[in-house]
């Protein structure tokens, strides 16, 4: 399905979140359908050979409703990534983010200080 995106052009709902074409979802990824549309993805925002973050974004109409737990779970599962140690991360303010952490059982691994 994102994968059409790259010729029908992004659906107005991810182009509201800021994403303006499909090189914007790095791989690998991992998209929660609802309704046939892309209600979350999960994607890698670094990638290493020995560790990888995931991204993680909701379009509007679907949030709290389990979409970005579904997409994280899945991207965990993906075959190359099973070599690497995944990292989940979100800043101190993202409730939802927290939500999806908790839903999925994540254990907290330290926290990090930015100073501005």
């Amino acid at each position: 399905m994102i994968r059409s995106w790259a010729t029908d052009g992004i659906p107005k709902a991810w182009l509201d979140i800021g994403f303006r074409e499909v090189a914007d979802f790095w791989t690998p990824w991992c998209a929660a359908i609802a309704d046939g549309e892309v209600a979350s993805l999960a994607f890698a925002a670094r990638l290493a050979d020995t560790g990888v973050e995931l991204g993680l974004v909701t379009a509007k109409a679907f949030r709290g409703r389990g979409f970005g737990a579904a997409a994280t779970a899945g991207w965990s599962q993906l075959p190359t990534l099973r070599s690497r140690t995944l990292f989940y991360s979100t800043d101190r303010d993202n409730v939802s983010s927290q939500r999806v952490a908790a839903r999925l059982s994540l254990r907290l691994r330290g926290a990090s200080l930015r100073i501005s």
